[in-house]
């Protein structure tokens, strides 16, 4: 064996933050690699990773562990020292495998089992963690076999010799097996003895021998110290309190002296007792060998045997025990000081005062003994002891040892000049040491100034065994205390040797040895607790007092230390590979044609820079193994899961440098011819940029779109409104024009022939009207040109007031581009120019007597400025005349009658005084807009003063533009109109369609529903339409439909909130945009095999980008219908253009005025909107086909066709190189093996093709999986297949729910720890298959948690629990994006069928999905903003000890409370502190995390 103090192979490293380790370190692997083909010995640093390398090894031979034993199965066995150790390696397991893991120590009361109760055992458990002699006993005794264990792991293996149960197990049982176990020891210290360095060797030697197996440190002995602990040794010298404070006063030795007289007391007793045993049995065996005992001394003989037997039994353990307890009080005293004597006396009187304890000693002379002791304790105890602390209570030299003093002085130095947040371990020899010690610091403390008499919390941990306190130390209570440790609500723990081995507390920055480490284990264990990165210290406390002993063990430490480097230099077996002195110019450069040249190093550099683009930000290095123990070396090169070079690359040479670098270039090779280098040879930072030809009409578009200026989604675009123009082709006004009628009386006119136009409704108070649009004939234009001008300016210039009509309007039918005129029509279907004149002949008409007054007809009073309608009252109760009193409101001393008034008002009318006034009602101003219904709510003082009379002299009235029926029949024009020119639109636009997708038959529009204007996915039933089917490709056009989207459904597509209908194209828009979703991941999976996700995932970016679905409305020339502005017809903010009007070309105002008539302003989003809203609508009225044909016409990538235009095949999940004919056979073992049967119970899902669910666990980092590809490509198809299926099911089943709640469901869907927590709530986190440390640790944690996941709960119990647990941003991502890549597994295999997808995952999300629609899913950061709350300020903070950063985020409530919140970046802190406030506010509300 040699000592190699130089690397074997050299590791080049990225230049990246050397502690973020997100994949199984190159020496961990390494070892692991080793161990599955030999026994061996991974001695490890502390803190490196020695765990992580068995449960690697675990799950890797896991597959003899799956079988029964009675089939043959074999069983993996974990031991150690510890019964803590048996719960953490155990539970560590259970975390990370779905392996069943037993746990056995005495505890347990294992010890009675019999021989069936084992063998159900290890019937039950795949993989058993054992203290070793339970074990050992197991075996001894046959109840168990070594040939049925596959893996024998022994934790902290240097405990092995002499009769020690490692040992034992394998001299005694290894070497016997037929079939032996593979065996892998941990260590970090190779021996458990005093030793020096000379002596490593030879004690490695030994270890080797009894493991039968090789001691190996990973190649790269640099990485291994790195990911070590550090700690930096500190030598604190005290002096003796004996020595130092006893000297110096007197009164001090009075109880050590009464200490000593009653412990010389014991031992006189116990000597005269020896001397007294020592002569009967000098007599009783002198009997025996010289007499005849049997027979004439018998008599002699019987009474020495019973003198012998009565003294036997009379001899107590007991006084034993108490000598024990006054040479620990003694030592105690000396070590801590009084105060610590006097705790540790008031223990010993307690234990010293159980009345079984005197009752037990038989002889007089020790109950005489124990009670002059006792009475003297007592004495001691409430006498001398207390006498003496109270006369020093302010001396803390006298109360506590010059070691404690110091002890407490490091304590707090490290906490006050290097980390305030640390914890700190004092490692003592005895249980008692450590308990009373615990109460001497802690009343130390309390003489501290503020804040350290409150910063330090201490406590203690013992051997479960341990017997002193009057609460026995128990395994709960052990880990209850190493539980607040780890949590910070103990920063001192006093401990003794139980700690030193797998306690990892990666906060603990100060370890103490308060007594000596035993031997070099026990000083490299206690030091490897020191887990903190950054000024991690271990103390060492020497007493000064004693030269000599000082002189041992200081030595003794430097002997340890040197020990401590050669180990971390390396063991190796093999022979001296010198590396550094390797020239590897030796290996021929790789050179491609175009005059590039990589020589070994750059390959090796090449590599590494080519991994870190592979993991996009993550690091997911090669792995390089080597074969051989001596030259020549096998290196085999192995890329990540996401890698598209699959092969191993296997290079042999006489060094094994020279072989590592050999096979970096043949990778380098490999990846230039693959495309993932560049012509350059370096590696292609373009790689997730798929090589698609963009068309040159695209690019045309896009060069013109920003020829002046950079455009964005954001940006506003100003277009034509819809119904800018009607009918589209008016140009020239001939003498035909055509005649429609609108319902029995109502008509109009146009100069074209109209698309036929659907049915539509109209909303008044109390009904609804269907209005129907008649074609009737062609008439002479001409003719009727004069009675259709006059009644169509009558109506919008004086029927319909303040319509800008005689402002800024001007009526000129030949330029209008709202060519259509309205008419009365007769009976027989004519216009009806007779009523139209005498209508229009209405215009300020006067009333000429009392007479014409009728209750048919409307009034208004002609002095007003605008028009109020009223209806005559005939009641003659209510006449008055103008000469009657006045008697409203008096505005004027020369008003005495109603006469009177109104001539003050008008002077200029001749009011006749005798005449009858009218009696008059108001009537309410007459609605116009009957678009959509409206509240008719009134309040009662409208109703009063609308049926209070009203007097008018009859002089004063003018008969209004229309009659009562004239008036309900012609104030529905606008809204009619208005329609009209909608659904004329809408026709277009459906027959638009029907053309070009050709799928379908355009149906007659009296076969299509009436246009109700209203929420289609509210009122339609039939979503249905939405069916969990097979989601095929079919480029065919044999199958013609009858589905298409009607009228109403197109309308809202196109329809923005902002117009203000009864309905808008937001839940469409919602539904299109996961559809679109869906089907561009679909094609681009069929169509780009051999791309990675990050590629498909950019180029679906691209294809749903609000700017390319712009760029299709455009190009489509679907810009043109999309409805934004809300109609208004009067006011100054009309903007509402009738019929046959112009804007007057000569106003200041003009090109407002335009813009608001004739324009739309929109952000260019609002475009892409309406395109996500146009595919939602297909998809609720038609079919999938129909719906994906439909988005091919609008030139979206969703049907992938090859050259020859048939649909691409299914690309294959399995690797390139898997195409023999067994693949299905190794497929299926690997499933096996990894029991991947679980999954499938779980889910309740079998799969056809068991690819598909391997590649869904496997993460890019693993090395085990050579088979499939990485989950990464599956999980972009299932992250689209499940945002469809739940956005179906939300709107399938709530049809009211809001589109803002939809889009928080997904986007809380989307979040980590939704589907994080279904994955580890069903155990599936132990399927993933992985080789990275850190994602092992981060679900650790987090799986760990109990109180998010208890571990007596059932899965349907988890899976109901709280969901706003749900949302744990600590999540891995990793456990999501496996949830996902679960779904787009199912549904690949099920042949894209979405009812079986759902059939998996709807009982999983059930609980989930309801709650989000029952209770509203709350965005904690909108919400909080949008209730009044501020941010009072953002800033980061850096932990030195974690070299992480963090965000904090305090924010103000409306109330003036703050919260403070913490995160990666900003945008988690801002979250995490709008989560507080808004759950303290609505503590049963559901809160999304973002």
């Amino acid at each position: 064996m040699t000592i190699s103090n130089k690397n074997i192979t050299v590791t080049i490293t990225p230049s990246l933050d050397t502690n973020v380790v997100t994949s199984a370190r190159p020496y961990q692997t390494e070892l692991m690699e080793q161990a599955k083909f030999e026994n061996l010995i991974a001695c490890l640093p502390t803190g490196s990773g020695k765990t992580y390398v068995a449960v690697m090894l675990i799950k890797e031979m896991s597959y003899s562990i799956r079988e029964s034993i009675k089939k043959g199965g074999k069983r993996t066995v974990f031991l150690v020292k510890t019964v803590q150790l048996v719960d953490q390696q155990s539970d560590y397991i259970c975390t990370h495998t779905n392996l069943r893991v037993g746990r056995y120590c005495g505890e347990l009361g294992v010890d009675l089992w019999d021989k069936e109760k084992w063998q159900d055992e290890f019937e039950k458990h795949q993989v058993l963690v054992f203290t070793a002699q339970i074990f050992l006993n197991l075996i001894d005794h046959n109840y168990f076999s070594l040939n049925h264990v596959n893996l024998i792991i022994f934790d902290e293996c240097h405990h092995a010799s002499g009769d020690n149960q490692y040992a034992a197990l394998m001299n005694k049982h290894y070497d016997n097996c037929f079939d032996p176990p593979r065996v892998l020891g941990l260590t970090a210290s190779i021996s458990s003895k005093k030793i020096k360095p000379k002596d490593l060797f030879d004690h490695a030697k030994e270890l080797e021998k009894i493991y039968r197996a090789r001691i190996a440190s990973g190649s790269n002995r640099n990485e291994t110290i790195q990911h070590g602990t550090s700690a930096q040794v500190q030598i604190i010298n005290y002096s003796s309190y004996r020595d130092e404070i006893l000297s110096k006063y007197d009164s001090l030795t009075i109880p050590f002296d009464i200490l000593n007289f009653m412990r010389n007391t014991i031992e006189n007793y116990i000597s005269k007792r020896k001397d007294e045993y020592k002569n009967i049995e000098r007599n009783l065996s002198h009997t025996i060998l010289t007499t005849d005992y049997r027979g004439n001394n018998i008599a002699i003989y019987n009474q020495q045997s019973i003198d012998y037997t009565i003294f036997i039994q009379s001899q107590s353990i007991i006084i034993l025990n108490i000598r024990r307890y006054l040479e620990n009080l003694i030592e105690v005293g000396y070590e801590l000081g009084l105060y610590g004597l006097l705790l540790f006396a008031k223990e010993s009187r307690k234990k010293f005062k159980s009345n079984h304890i005197r009752l037990s000693m038989i002889d007089l002379s020790a109950r005489e003994m124990f009670d002059d002791i006792f009475q003297r304790l007592e004495c001691l105890i409430d006498d001398i002891l207390k006498n003496l602390i109270q006369l020093n209570n302010n001396n803390l030299e006298i109360l506590f040892s010059p070691k404690v003093r110091e002890l407490l002085k490091r304590i707090t130095q490290q906490q006050n000049e290097k980390n305030p947040s640390g914890r700190c371990i004092v490692f003592v020899e005895r249980v008692y040491t450590a308990t009373i010690l615990s109460q001497v610091l802690s009343h130390l403390v309390l003489t501290l100034e503020s804040p350290w008499n409150t910063l330090l919390k201490i406590n203690h941990v013992t051997g479960i065994k341990a017997i002193f306190h009057e609460k026995r130390m128990t395994t709960k209570s052990q880990r209850e205390t190493i539980k607040d440790f780890r949590s910070a609500k103990i920063n001192v723990l006093i401990a003794t040797a139980v700690v030193e081995e797998g306690l990892d507390i990666p906060q603990c920055d100060l370890v103490i040895r308060f007594n000596k480490p035993n031997n070099f284990s026990s000083y490299m264990q206690s030091k490897g607790r020191a887990r903190a990165k950054q000024n991690a210290s271990y103390v060492l406390f020497m007493d000064e007092s004693n030269a000599e002993a000082y002189s041992r063990d200081q030595m003794e430490y430097l002997n340890y230390e040197e020990i401590e480097k050669i180990i971390q230099r390396g063991f190796s077996f093999d022979e001296i590979d010198d590396d550094l002195n390797i020239d590897l110019s030796q290996i021929p450069p790789y050179c491609p044609s175009n005059g590039v040249v990589i020589d070994a190093t750059r390959a090796a550099q090449l590599i590494m820079e080519y991994c870190v683009l592979l993991g996009n930000g993550q690091i997911f290095p090669p792995r390089f193994l080597f074969h051989g123990h001596t030259s020549p070396y096998t290196c085999i090169l192995s890329m990540p899961a996401n890698c598209p070079v699959r092969d191993d690359i296997q290079c042999t040479s006489k060094r094994k440098k020279l072989a590592k670098y050999k096979c970096c270039l043949e990778m380098v090779k490999k990846l230039h011819e693959q495309g993932e280098f560049n012509e350059h040879c370096l590696p292609n930072r373009n790689r997730t940029l798929l090589k698609i030809d963009v068309k040159i009409e695209n690019r045309i578009f896009q060069l013109l779109d920003e020829l002046f200026e950079k455009k964005s989604e954001n940006s506003f675009e100003i277009f034509s409104k819809q119904i800018t123009k009607f009918p589209l082709k008016t140009d020239h006004l001939s003498t035909s024009w055509y005649l429609y009628q609108i319902n029995n009386e109502l008509g109009f006119v146009a100069p074209c022939e109209l698309i036929k136009l659907p049915r539509f409704n109209l909303y008044e108070h109390d009904k609804t009207t269907i209005i129907e649009v008649v074609y009737l004939k062609i008439i002479n234009y001409q003719q009727y040109e004069n009675h259709l001008k006059d009644f169509c300016q009558y109506l919008f210039e004086y029927t319909f007031d303040d319509m800008n009509t005689n402002t800024i309007l001007k009526f000129d039918i030949e330029n209008s581009t709202f060519k259509l005129l309205p008419c009365l029509l007769t009976k027989s279907g004519d216009i009806d120019c007779n009523r139209m004149t005498i209508i229009c002949n209405r215009k300020n008409k006067f009333i000429q007597n009392n007479s014409e007054l009728n209750n048919s007809e409307l009034y208004y009073p002609r002095h007003l400025p605008d028009k109020r309608f009223y209806m005559n009252i005939s009641d003659n109760s209510l006449l008055k005349r103008a000469s009657d009193p006045w008697d409203q409101k008096i505005i004027s001393t020369n008003i005495k009658t109603y006469a009177d008034y109104f001539q003050y008002k008008v002077p200029n009318i001749h009011i006749r005084r005798d005449a009858y006034l009218a009696t008059m009602k108001g009537v309410k101003k007459a609605r116009i807009n009957y678009l959509k219904e409206i509240s008719t709510n009134i309040d009662k003082e409208t109703i009063d003063s609308e049926s209070q009379p009203i007097y008018y002299p009859i002089e004063f009235l003018c008969y209004s533009p229309l009659n009562k029926i004239d008036l309900e029949l012609i104030y529905k024009l606008p809204s009619i109109l208005v329609r009209i020119s909608q659904l004329y639109r809408i026709e277009r636009l459906r027959k638009l369609f029907a053309d070009n997708i050709k799928y379908y038959s355009l149906l007659d529009v009296n076969q299509m529903p009436t246009v109700t204007f209203n929420d289609n996915l509210k009122t339609n039933k039939n979503l249905s339409l939405l069916p969990l089917i097979p989601l095929i490709y079919n480029n065919s056009l044999s199958n013609h439909s009858n589905l298409q989207p009607s009228s109403d459904i197109l309308f809202q597509a196109i329809t923005r909130r902002s117009a203000d209908e009864k309905t808008d194209m937001e839940n469409l828009e919602i539904l299109g945009d996961c559809f679109l979703k869906l089907t561009i991941s679909m094609s681009l999976y069929h169509r780009y095999p051999l791309a990675s996700a990050g590629a498909l995932t950019i180029e679906k970016a691209k294809q749903i980008s609000n700017e390319n679905l712009y760029r299709i409305a455009i190009e489509q020339h679907l810009k043109k219908y999309l409805n934004v502005i809300k109609i208004n017809f009067r006011g100054k903010d009309a903007n509402w253009l009738p019929p046959g009007y112009i804007i007057k070309k000569k106003n200041n105002n003009n090109q407002l005025n335009l813009k608001r008539y004739y324009n739309q302003n929109v952000k260019r989003k609002a475009f892409a909107d309406m395109i996500e809203a146009l595919i939602g609508a297909f998809l609720i009225s038609t079919d999938y086909i129909i719906t994906i044909q439909f988005m091919k016409w609008l030139g979206l990538d969703v049907i992938p066709l090859d050259e020859n235009n048939h649909i691409m095949e299914i690309p294959s999940i399995l690797c390139s190189y898997s195409t023999n004919d067994e693949i299905n056979q190794i497929v299926n073992k690997f499933y096996k093996e990894q029991e991947f049967f679980y999954i499938e119970n779980i889910i309740n899902y079998k799969f056809n093709n068991k690819a598909y669910l391997i590649a869904a666990f496997t993460h890019p980092s693993s090395f085990s999986n050579r088979l499939t590809n990485c989950y990464e490509r599956l999980e972009f198809l299932g992250d689209a297949v499940l945002d469809f299926l739940v956005t179906r099911h939300i709107f399938v089943n709530n049809t009211n729910i809001t589109p803002g709640r939809v889009t928080d469901i997904r986007q809380d869907l989307s979040n980590n720890g939704r589907l994080a927590y279904i994955l580890v709530a069903c155990r599936l986190h132990t399927k993933i298959l992985h080789n990275s440390p850190d994602l092992f640790g981060k679900i650790s944690i987090y799986a760990g948690d109990d109180e998010l996941f208890p571990k007596d709960l059932s899965i349907d119990n988890q899976l109901n629990k709280d969901i706003d647990q749900w949302a744990d941003s600590t999540a891995p991502k990793a456990l999501a994006d496996v949830f996902e890549a679960l779904v787009g597994a199912i549904f690949l295999d099920s042949k894209k069928c979405l009812q079986t997808v759902w059939n998996v995952i709807e009982p999983l999300l059930q609980q989930y999905i309801n709650r989000s629609i029952t209770d509203p899913n709350l965005n904690p950061v909108r919400t909080f903003f949008e209730q009044g709350g501020k941010v009072i300020s953002e800033y980061t903070q850096t932990n030195t000890e974690k070299e992480t950063t963090i965000s904090i985020c305090i924010i103000e409530a409306t109330n003036g409370c703050r919260y403070e919140g913490y995160g990666t970046n900003r945008k988690m802190a801002k979250a995490n502190a709008c989560r507080k406030a808004i759950k303290s506010v609505i503590p049963n509300k559901i809160i999304i995390d973002n």
